[in-house]
């Protein structure tokens, strides 16, 4: 009766997970130059060198999907940045939070969990009439995405905020490498970009 029992939980488990979203952790490597044997990934990306970390994938008993990795931006002397990408996923692959930790210049920054918005109301319909659509196409995941790196900018204003060498350029040197803000949250929205593309739901 015990084995039964047991059965019965195992197969209803495997069947809640069937459906949930999955992730191309190979294919993921793959776009990033490579898996190497340590599991981490090298690349260049607008002039600057990088190193990805395979993902972290765990899952809710609904079938939820939160997916993390780090990424290194990397530089001279280890003065780089090291940032953890977190995205939750819900069990048929939709992408409901994102969120990115880091320590730059050994001060942290974190941009807060940025949540799934709500698609705009309709207008109400006039008599008689159908209903008015909103004035322009909604894509909550590019909301999201837009918001997630608002926020990171914000914050890499307030960890580089009083420093001489950066007024010009939050990360205008590290250790004598030209690095530039830009090209850190442009490294950052690439691997974003990527992970959200090997998602299955």
């Amino acid at each position: 009766m015990k084995f039964q029992i047991a059965h019965i939980i195992t197969t209803l488990a495997l069947a809640s997970f069937s459906f949930a979203a999955s992730f191309d952790a190979e294919g993921f490597g793959t776009s990033l130059n490579g898996w190497q044997k340590n599991r981490t990934a090298s690349y260049a990306f607008t002039d600057a060198k990088y190193r990805t970390h395979f993902p972290t994938i765990t899952y809710s008993p609904s079938g939820a999907m939160f997916l993390s990795t780090q990424v290194d931006l990397l530089a001279d002397a280890g003065k780089g940045a090291i940032c953890q990408i977190g995205l939750t996923f819900s069990s048929s692959g939709v992408l409901e939070g994102i969120q990115i930790k880091g320590s730059i210049n050994n001060k942290a920054l974190d941009t807060g969990l940025v949540r799934r918005p709500e698609a705009p109301a309709m207008a109400p319909a006039p008599a008689g009439g159908a209903a008015v659509t909103p004035p322009r196409p909604f894509h909550a995941t590019d909301e999201m995405i837009a918001e997630l790196f608002t926020r990171f900018d914000a914050e890499m204003k307030k960890v580089t905020e009083g420093k001489e060498t950066m007024r010009s350029d939050l990360l205008s040197r590290l250790a004598g490498n030209n690095v530039k803000s830009a090209d850190l949250s442009a490294g950052l929205r690439h691997n974003v970009n990527l992970m959200l593309q090997h998602v299955n739901g």
